[in-house]
């Protein structure tokens, strides 16, 4: 064995799609060409290269991890992806999940990464959700250029949040609030609070005014939502059925509830924001976790609408209009306008040499077409649109009894959605903001060793429960 060549052994807890866990043996073995991982004997993954070992200290239960088992990738896994890393010289980091060509520093002709969207990698793998082992095993291979070194600033305690905290304050800049308008986070808990805390940093940032509501089930979460830096706090049942229609300009949705949705329809004015990958079908529609997944936008068909007249893939936006009826003849003349089957219109943009192999909108009349616009191809996670394209609704054509999609047909209610943050502007914001740096204190209400997996999990689910972190011994088997 040469320098270059590593092995590493441990034991670790797999979940199963039955939702429960069972011990098995790792072993990973690599040198710079790449990464073997062994599970109980037998070669489970090979990787390329682009990978570095890291020792996983710390690692956060969220609302992804308690509904792995509904979302459409393999286990049994060693799952986790909130993870708080060192190395051998004992160097903290926290890692960027998506382990795309970008990330691993690695050639290739992907447009995606080409384009500035790393993260929507038709080829990548995601730490502790797709393929790659997670945190919470000891140890966990993670792509080169996707560890970030956690400043000396930023506690443990709060470091192990970066991921989450990220991805809520992706949903503030996404919304970008204007002066004067009303924002309620509907579900403030393990992920809500973390959203609340990123609009309230970024109002102090960008000294916008504009009023931010946590709406919540559970009386005891008042008093934290508001240190936070939520204005106000009201309690509300399952159908927040004290509230008005159309109370507020925008709704983010983190409750992780499929149930949730439709009360986040009807009490957002502008848009809802949708935060939950809770794998299940809602609101009339089977694939809104995957629409997350991919940052998709839904949104009313407009002559008016950005996409005509802003960046788009290719000369022209590429359209794939999925009604019978006939496109109207200001969008044939606006946009490279295709019809026909979906899973035939998803080939042929992907024989398209220029830009993404995607099209930038597809036009729909009904929720069974909205859906084929996300996963056009059954038992294939590859959508008609390209990540953060649109799906727009034709008004006149769209008479279904989801809720969601007659609010935006209806009314002109827009669904946002997003997914992984920037760690880089997170890291930022919270080295810098001494309020931010407070927020594992805060939020972190239970520890668990690694060994205690399950008892975390049982926990996490409960309301005594706001944020669980397991946390792995320092010793490790490094040879």
């Amino acid at each position: 064995m040469t320098e270059a060549q590593v092995t590493v052994a441990f034991d670790a807890l797999d979940y199963g799609s039955d939702q429960r866990f069972a011990a098995a043996h790792y072993r990973f073995y690599g040198d710079g060409h790449g990464w073997r991982v062994f599970r109980d004997g037998r070669l489970v993954l090979e990787l390329g290269p682009g990978y570095r070992l890291l020792a996983a200290r710390q690692c956060g239960v969220c609302s992804t991890d308690l509904a792995r088992h509904h979302l459409p990738f393999p286990l049994p896994q060693v799952i986790g992806h909130e993870v708080l890393a060192v190395d051998d010289r004992g160097r903290r980091y926290v890692i960027e999940i998506n382990a795309s060509h970008a990330a691993r520093g690695v050639a290739a002709d992907c447009a995606f990464c080409r384009a500035g969207l790393a993260t929507h990698c038709p080829d990548r793998r995601t730490i502790g959700i797709h393929d790659l082992p997670g945190g919470f095993g000891r140890w966990l291979l993670a792509p080169v250029h996707a560890c970030l070194e956690v400043p000396a600033a930023v506690p443990d305690a709060t470091a192990v949040l970066v991921e989450p905290f990220a991805a809520a304050l992706h949903a503030a800049r996404s919304v970008a609030p204007h002066a004067g308008e009303r924002i309620a986070v509907l579900g403030p808990r393990r992920l809500g609070l973390l959203v609340v805390a990123a609009f309230a940093a970024e109002r102090r940032r960008r000294g916008v005014q504009f009023e931010l509501t946590a709406l919540l089930r559970d009386s005891a979460l008042a008093e934290r939502a508001r240190e936070f830096g939520a204005d106000a706090v009201v309690q509300v049942d399952d159908r927040a059925s004290g509230l008005g229609d159309r109370a507020f300009d925008v709704v983010v949705d983190t409750t992780g509830n499929p149930d949730a949705l439709p009360v986040a329809v009807r009490l957002a004015r502008r848009e809802v924001h949708l935060k939950s990958t809770h794998g299940r079908p809602a609101a009339g529609l089977r694939h809104l976790t995957e629409l997350v997944v991919d940052e998709l936008a839904l949104a009313p068909l407009r002559q008016d609408h950005p996409v005509w007249t802003g960046p788009a893939t290719g000369a022209r936006p590429r359209v794939a209009w999925l009604p019978e009826t006939a496109p109207p003849a200001w969008l044939v003349a606006a946009a490279d306008v295709r019809r026909g089957d979906t899973a035939k219109l998803a080939a042929s943009f992907a024989a398209d040499r220029d830009g993404l192999p995607r099209a930038d909108v597809a036009v729909a009349a009904s929720a069974a077409q909205v859906d084929a616009a996300i996963r056009p191809i059954v038992g294939a996670e590859v959508a008609l649109v390209r990540p953060r394209g649109s799906i727009l609704l034709v008004p006149e054509l769209a008479h279904d009894a989801s809720p969601l999609l007659a609010a935006v047909a209806g009314r002109g209610l827009v669904l946002g959605s997003s997914r992984c943050g920037d760690f880089a502007a997170a890291l930022d914001l919270l080295a810098h903001d001494a309020l931010l740096r407070r927020l594992g204190e805060r939020l972190v209400t239970h520890r668990f060793a690694a060994a205690d997996l399950p008892a975390a999990f049982a926990t996490a689910r409960t309301r005594a429960c706001i944020k669980a972190v397991v946390e792995h011994p320092t010793t490790g088997g490094r040879s």
